[in-house]
Parts: C-alpha cells; sequence; structure tokens
C-alpha cells in the first residue's frame, strides 16, 4: 500500500508581519513538500476576533511571495470552518468523549491561586468530567465551555522527525477546553480539526510548540483520526542567545526587501538556519528542494547573523543578470530610470562595492548626480589650489580629444597628461575624483570618465572650477564618554559585567571548517591552517596536533571547533588568530580534536545546553588565564 502524498501547511495566526522564524517556518514546509512531489498549504488562523489584523494577512502573503515560497491552491481562512470545528466537538461530546463545564471563572481562579500558592502547576480537577448530558447547572450557567477528557494514565508519546520521541505523562495533562462557552473553538481544536480536513501529512513548525502537540494528539485519538508526523525545528536566537525578537533587530520580510536584500539571499540564508548539507554553505532553491530532508535539521537553535545574511546577499548581487539587477534596484529607487545604459556599462564595478541593493544605488551615486554635484567635505579641499589647475588642463585636455571613449584608451591619456606636467598619477586622479564623483572613493578614475561620458565629465570638472559645487559638511563625531575609572577592567581579565556567568560561556566557540593545512616551518610540533569559522575571511591558525594527526587525517574538508574570541598569539613566530579545541587525557598521551554537533553549519556557536551567558567580545579573552579557570571543569564524555 503505497503512502498518501505529502501536504505540509504553513499556519500563521494575522497578527503582524511575516517574521524571520515564520518565513524559515514557512521555506521548510515548501522544500520539504517540493522535496517529495507534494502540497504545500497556506491556512490562515484567524479565529482570534481581537487580534485579527487584515493589514497582517496582507503583510504574510506578501512576504511569502517576495521571498519566493509559493502555496498550491487557495489560502484556508480558519474562522471560516467555525461550524465545522463545532460539530466535532459535538460529536466528542455524543461519544462522551468531551463533556460541558460549567466551573465559573471565579471558581477556576481560585484554583489557580491555590495552585500557585503551593508552587503546583494548575490542573483543572474534573469537577464535570462525569456529569450527565441532561445536567442542568443549579447556579445558571447557561453557557458553558466544552473540555475534552484526557486520558487520565499512561503516556502520549510521538516519533518527532527532529526531536527525536518524545514522551509526556498524561497526568501532567489536564482536560483542556475545546469550545469556548460563545461556541467558538479553542486553537487547539481548530488545529487539528483542519489539518484533518485539509489532509495535512507533515506539521513542521518551531519547537515552541512542542508543548501543544500531546494535546491535539489526544483530540485527534479521541476523533478516532491518525495525526500527522510531527517535526518541531529548533527557534532561531539573536546574537546574545535569547530568541530572536524586534530588540535584536528583527524585522518583517518586507521590510528586508525595502533594505535592499535580494529573496534567493534570505532563501539560501534562512535554510541553512538549523538545517545543512554537508558542507554546502551557496546552492540554488532547485538544490535545496533536491537535498531538504527533516534528518538534515539540527536540535539546537541557530543564531541569525546580520553579517552573515549581507554577505551572502553580496555573492548574490555578483551573480545577479544585469537587467534584473537594475529592475531591482529602480524599484526601491525609481530615479535611477533614465540612467539604464550607464548602470548596464558600470555593473561590473559596482556589483564589488556593494552587499545590499541599497548601497549598489550609493556606488552608483555618481552615475544620477545632478549638476552642479555636492561634494563631500574631504573630497572638495581636492579641487582647491593645484587642484583646480589640473582640471582646468584637463578640460583643455579633454575638449581637444577627439578618440576612443573608452577606459583602455583613456588610461593613456590621463597618464601622459601627468608625465607632461610633471605630477604624480594621484595629483590628477584626486581632484578628478572630487569632480566628477563628489566623493574620494569611487570605481576606478578611467572607468568612472568612460560611463559618465565626455560632455558630462568636461561639465563637470568646469563645475569644479567655476566653484558652482555645494559642499556637503561631514557629520561630527560624538565624544566618546570615557569609562568610570572602576568600570575599567584590569589588564588580562573578563570585564566585570561577566564576572558572575560560567566561565565556559566567555570563550566564543565556533564550527570550523579546514580549507588548508601545512607544516609549520619552524616547528615539527605545530600545524598551520586556514578555517573558514563563518567571517569574511578564513583564520590563520596553529596548532599543536602534528604528533597527534597526520597529513591524511588533519587535511583541508574537516570540521572542527574553534575559539574565536582569543586574543591572537604568536606561536614560533605564527600569528595564531583562535584555537582548535581537543580533548586529551590527564598525561597528554592521547589527544582527540573535539567534534562539532552533527549537522551544525560553519560559523554556528558552540553551546552547552543549561549553560548559558555571552561571550566575551572578539581580541577580549587572555588565553593562559580564562583557560586556567575553564579546564579544570572542561570535560567531555568520551572514552
Amino acid at each position: 500500500m503505497s503512502s498518501p502524498p505529502v501536504i505540509t501547511r504553513f499556519a500563521p495566526s494575522p497578527t503582524g508581519y511575516l517574521h524571520i522564524g515564520g518565513a524559515r517556518t514557512a521555506l521548510f514546509c515548501f522544500l520539504y513538500a517540493r522535496h517529495f512531489g507534494g502540497q504545500f498549504k497556506l491556512r490562515i488562523e484567524d479565529t482570534d476576533a481581537e487580534r485579527h489584523n487584515e493589514d497582517a494577512v496582507a503583510a504574510i502573503c506578501q512576504g511569502m511571495e517576495w521571498l519566493g515560497v509559493k502555496h498550491d491552491g487557495d489560502i484556508v481562512r480558519q474562522s471560516l470552518n467555525k461550524t465545522r470545528h463545532q460539530e466535532v466537538a459535538q460529536q466528542l461530546i455524543s461519544e462522551k468523549k468531551a463533556y460541558k463545564c460549567y466551573c465559573s471563572k471565579e471558581r477556576l481562579d481560585g484554583l489557580r491561586a491555590e495552585a500557585e500558592k503551593n508552587k503546583l502547576p494548575f490542573r483543572y480537577p474534573g469537577t464535570c468530567r462525569e456529569l450527565p448530558a441532561d445536567h442542568v447547572d443549579p447556579g445558571g450557567c447557561t453557557d458553558p465551555v466544552v473540555r475534552i477528557k484526557a486520558p487520565l494514565e499512561g503516556n502520549t508519546a510521538w516519533d518527532d522527525e527532529v526531536q527525536g520521541t518524545i514522551t509526556v505523562p498524561n497526568k501532567d495533562i489536564d482536560d483542556l477546553v475545546i469550545l469556548r462557552g460563545d461556541g467558538s473553538p479553542t486553537y487547539l481544536l481548530a488545529v487539528v480539526v483542519d489539518d484533518h480536513d485539509m489532509q495535512i501529512t507533515n506539521v513542521i513548525r518551531g519547537s515552541d510548540h512542542i508543548s501543544n502537540t500531546p494535546r491535539q494528539i489526544i483530540i485527534y485519538e479521541a476523533a478516532g483520526w491518525k495525526h500527522p508526523n510531527f517535526g518541531h525545528i529548533p527557534l532561531i536566537h539573536g546574537p546574545d542567545g535569547q530568541k530572536l525578537s524586534k530588540r535584536h533587530g528583527a524585522i518583517g520580510c518586507e521590510q528586508y526587501e525595502s533594505m535592499g536584500y535580494l529573496p534567493e539571499a534570505m532563501r539560501n540564508y534562512l535554510s541553512r538556519l538549523s538545517w545543512a548539507h554537508g558542507n554546502d554553505e551557496i546552492f540554488s532553491t532547485e538544490q535545496a528542494i533536491e537535498w531538504f530532508t527533516l534528518e538534515g535539521c539540527s536540535k539546537s537553535p541557530s543564531c541569525f547573523d546580520f553579517d552573515k545574511l549581507k554577505d551572502l546577499n553580496a555573492h548574490y548581487i555578483k551573480e545577479c543578470d544585469k537587467d534584473r539587477l537594475f529592475d531591482l534596484v529602480k524599484k526601491l529607487h525609481p530615479d535611477v530610470g533614465p540612467f539604464k545604459a550607464q548602470f548596464d556599462m558600470a555593473v561590473d564595478m559596482l556589483k564589488p562595492r556593494a552587499k545590499t541593493l541599497l548601497e549598489y544605488r550609493e556606488a552608483a551615486d555618481f552615475i544620477c548626480a545632478k549638476r552642479p554635484l555636492v561634494l563631500e567635505e574631504k573630497a572638495a579641499k581636492g579641487v582647491t589650489g593645484g587642484g583646480k589647475d589640473v582640471l582646468t588642463g584637463i578640460i583643455e585636455l579633454l575638449k581637444g580629444y577627439s578618440g576612443e571613449w573608452t577606459p583602455e584608451a583613456l588610461e593613456p591619456l590621463i597618464v601622459k597628461y601627468a608625465e607632461d606636467k610633471g605630477l604624480k598619477l594621484g595629483q590628477v586622479a584626486q581632484p578628478m575624483r572630487a569632480a566628477l564623483t563628489g566623493t574620494t572613493a569611487s570605481p576606478g578614475i578611467y572607468e568612472v570618465m568612460w560611463v559618465v561620458g565626455k560632455e558630462d565629465v568636461v561639465g563637470r570638472c568646469q563645475d569644479a572650477v567655476d566653484g558652482k559645487n555645494e559642499i556637503k559638511a561631514a557629520p561630527k563625531k560624538e565624544p566618546k564618554e570615557a569609562p568610570k575609572k572602576e568600570d575599567k577592567p584590569k589588564k588580562g581579565n573578563p570585564p566585570p559585567a561577566n564576572a558572575d556567568q560560567p566561565e565556559y560561556t566567555k570563550l566564543e566557540i565556533k564550527v570550523g571548517l579546514l580549507t588548508k593545512t601545512w607544516h609549520h616551518p619552524e616547528s615539527d610540533k605545530l600545524w598551520c591552517e586556514e578555517i573558514d569559522v563563518g567571517e569574511e575571511k578564513p583564520r590563520e591558525v596553529a596548532s599543536g596536533l602534528r604528533a597527534f594527526y597526520t597529513e591524511e587525517e588533519f587535511k583541508a574538508g574537516r570540521k572542527v571547533c574553534v575559539v574565536t574570541n582569543l586574543k591572537p598569539a604568536k606561536m614560533a613566530g605564527f600569528e595564531s588568530c583562535g584555537m582548535v579545541l581537543c580533548a586529551a587525557n590527564a598525561e597528554h598521551t592521547k589527544v582527540e580534536l573535539l567534534e562539532p554537533p552533527e549537522g551544525a553549519a560553519v560559523g554556528e556557536r558552540v553551546v552547552i545546553d543549561g549553560l548559558d551567558g555571552e561571550p566575551l567580545p572578539p581580541n577580549q579573552v587572555a588565553k593562559k588565564s580564562i583557560l586556567k579557570n575553564v579546564l579544570p571543569d572542561l570535560k567531555t564524555d568520551g572514552a
């Protein structure tokens, strides 16, 4: 008998934008369904009328559309299924698997207060559980809630596709409300009924829903339905190790679009949050669909790294077709519309200068600038005195020039001009850069001349000579407040703010990937290695492992754990910017590399369950002092 086709769903509540956690959940559901050739559904869980926001529905749909996560079929509105939810509740009552509860709010509040006083979790005591069907409440209650009859003994368990087998004692699950007094369904009932009716086979959601799952399974079993497979993916944390929130700068998907991020960069980045396919960091959506399984998901929370997202975005900008790239920039900045030809000419010089579309547009300011240009204060100094004389000579030179207008032709022209005037090339290029771009930093001056065009080059230089440019003052730097004397940490000691946290948590330990290894030229005990720890460039690290690992065992492609916030230290003349973590026996005759957690991504922080704390900043940890405190308690559970 063949298995039913895979059907997943994303079921957000319309109370706000599509945040990063929701976007990743939607993406995982989408990838899983497409991997198995199944369907991906979208359901809006809008039964909470007070919190419902139709603008949020639009924001969620727009966010998914931008992200490229396309759902199948029509959007399901949970609120339209209210009658169906009520029918299921009444059926459960008729089968004596649910019952009406007449307990007043005051009585329940009193029971909760008593439980809190005794420091016990509140659990409804089942007061109305065995009342007859024709019971009339003596207190006059005419709008009872409906509760499910939860099992009193045994366990509720499921094989979670991410977390493994999870078992919850039924004594910890009370008779939860499935229908409110006004006849509206609760979240737990509505989700179960809708997932059943939509034939959902796999529920993929955040690990914060684990506590809901045994309660939903009880409803499934009471209704006589098979429950879907559950997979609870770990939450996304901010840099401080806490759940990602607005205070970390978490924003909606539509805002990432306005900030100049490409959807393919966001898809790639979100795919790598708690999921991995070997050492692959950059891959297409088609590859992600081919590779994606829940077995590749980690149980540990992932950390949202805005810098890493930006670096990935830079990669996709470089890969982007020039026509699409221009259209994306134009959507954010319609003013670039008339300059398509110049943007096409400049595309190869602009791409390396931008990590976002906003930075791309900023790098192209010299293309769109109106005459006379506004000059930065520092640049303006280059068009005074001798700089003005240089520009006057350049104007005359170019007016008489009729050759090709290309970077290759312009370079020898300007070089010869500098030589003829007895000037260094920089003495010519800097005034020209200031006049043509208004800045002191730009693409190569010959490329800028080529893109701007002869007429405008002459005109901009003339504006500078005539003093027509407005000058933009540099922003004033706010003076830094000196730390109070008592707040200054002593040399070699960690800052006082971290004094009470566990010593181990002060170390920034990340998953690293060996990209190159070689023998230390001065020491036969040391390996030298380049290690990718998710930063812009690999780190160079020296490790005393030559006696324990052969060249074959310690080579590029191997993952290791690296301490990344140590102060750089010289090891036989080689500056080591980190430390590869190993475990050793007491005699130091056996040394083994500490293996990263299975499925952990390069650059992901390695932590110990139950030990929380923010690591010290980069280059803050004195290796000898902190390791002296850490090593006695840093033990492995290996042999």
